[in-house]
């Protein structure tokens, strides 16, 4: 009975750790966000936020998703194995990833060029920046990932401050104290970025060693395409709007909507953070069959952020005065529609989880591209007749479809899912 409560007790501190090491970032990023508002004009905040929405459609594409498949092998692995396929992993994230963000490059320079030639957003050097900042995640994500895995919080703890703190203070120096307004949110996200990936590379320097396993990179590719096709249509349900928004040619409004969708985004931050405190738990339950111990941990992530979204859209003008210095208050109002949206991506997010772990991967691929679809239609019809407003309702109703796509198509092939549930 002791064992099990120190266990219990254990398993408390180690998720508090988790939690906090997430909420500290949210803070410092909330604390600074006064400044950078007094220092960013809306055309500022419209060119972050358009090379920023790009990012939901092409970093999945880079990672390839690989890390997804860590997780999976996590606990069907031994420890000689496991070491194998993260030496294999840590290579992909730094040579694959690299050579794919060039062809990323060139691919939305050629977008730009051939099929939005006339924009109002500056290409150079934003597009480097942005495209450039994405390979060098990689590797500390999965540094993150093996000390969640391996239940080494206090060191996972130190990795995340360390890296809000340095990103802090770059955001400081770049946009407050030099005033570099979108120059300088973009490069202090790349620099802070390149710092921990070299960090990262230099404490794994021994994976140089181990061979490259080809036969785990097949594996990990034909498991993770599917994923990775999938992920990349999520650009559908948040960031595609923002492209298309861009081609109104309201620049300035669209850099009003993208504070209330940044403010807004904090409380995906949250979201994100409990989806990623769970995610072993929520793997571990469905590995082990225990639908009851799966519900709980949905119901906590769910309770959480419908609690955390009913109190910002009451108070998001409140809130859009506080974190703006008062200078994006008319952002609220999309601040609180987008809001919604972190309960609807929550459903989906649990069951697109259970969809990945039960071994169904090809039912999320499908799914994206049948919500994809019916997502861009929906877009076209919504912001072509409210514009804004309706690009802000289109990204609830957006998760809405994925979820529903989910579930039907996991009802669809029932047989097998019961297939697989029964496997012991």
């Amino acid at each position: 009975m002791l064992r099990v409560l120190t266990a219990y007790q254990n398993r408390i501190r180690d998720m508090a750790v988790y939690l906090t090491a997430s909420f500290i970032p949210m803070l410092l990023s909330l604390l600074i966000n006064p400044l950078v508002a007094k220092n960013m004009s809306p055309n500022d905040y419209a060119i972050v936020g358009y090379y920023k929405s790009f990012s939901t459609l092409l970093l999945p594409f880079i990672q390839f998703y690989v890390l997804h498949y860590y997780t999976k092998s996590y606990y069907e692995l031994q420890e000689e194995q496991r070491r194998v396929l993260k030496a294999t992993i840590f290579k992909f994230l730094i040579y694959g990833s690299g050579a794919i963000s060039v062809i990323c490059l060139f691919g939305l320079i050629g977008y730009t060029v051939c099929f939005n030639d006339n924009t109002l957003i500056p290409l150079a050097p934003y597009i480097y920046l942005s495209i450039f900042s994405l390979p060098l995640t990689g590797v500390y994500q999965l540094t993150l990932l093996e000390l969640k895995m391996s239940r080494q919080s206090g060191v996972f703890f130190c990795y995340s401050i360390a890296y809000s703190l340095l990103t802090f203070f770059l955001t400081w120096l770049l946009i407050v104290k030099l005033q570099q307004g979108a120059f300088g949110s973009m490069m202090s996200i790349f620099a802070a970025n390149a710092v921990i990936f070299i960090y990262c590379c230099y404490n794994y320097r021994d994976l140089f060693r181990i061979p490259f396993n080809y036969a785990y990179l097949k594996i990990i590719l034909f498991f993770c395409a599917p994923l990775t096709l999938a992920a990349m249509l999520s650009f559908f349900s948040g960031g595609y709007e923002r492209v298309y928004l861009e081609r109104l040619g309201n620049i300035d409004e669209l850099g009003y909507y993208i504070v209330g969708a940044t403010m807004a985004g904090y409380i995906q931050v949250f979201s994100n953070a409990l989806g990623s405190t769970f995610q072993p738990d929520i793997f571990k339950a469905i590995v082990n069959r225990d639908r009851r111990q799966y519900l709980k941990y949905c119901a906590v992530m769910l309770g959480a952020t419908i609690f955390i979204v009913a109190g910002v859209v009451a108070f998001a003008p409140f809130i859009m005065d506080i974190l703006t210095a008062g200078r994006y208050v008319y952002s609220a109002k999309y601040m609180q529609l987008i809001a919604l949206s972190c309960v609807s991506s929550s459903i989906y997010y649990m069951v697109s989880q259970f969809t990945i772990a039960i071994g169904l991967p090809k039912i999320t691929f499908y799914n994206k591209i049948l919500g994809s679809i019916l997502s861009i239609l929906m877009y076209k019809i919504l912001i072509d007749k409210w514009h804004f407003y309706g690009a802000a309702i289109g990204v609830i109703v957006s998760f809405i479809i994925f979820a529903l796509g989910n579930i039907a198509l996991l009802y669809t092939f029932k047989k097998k899912l019961i297939k697989l549930w029964n496997r012991s």
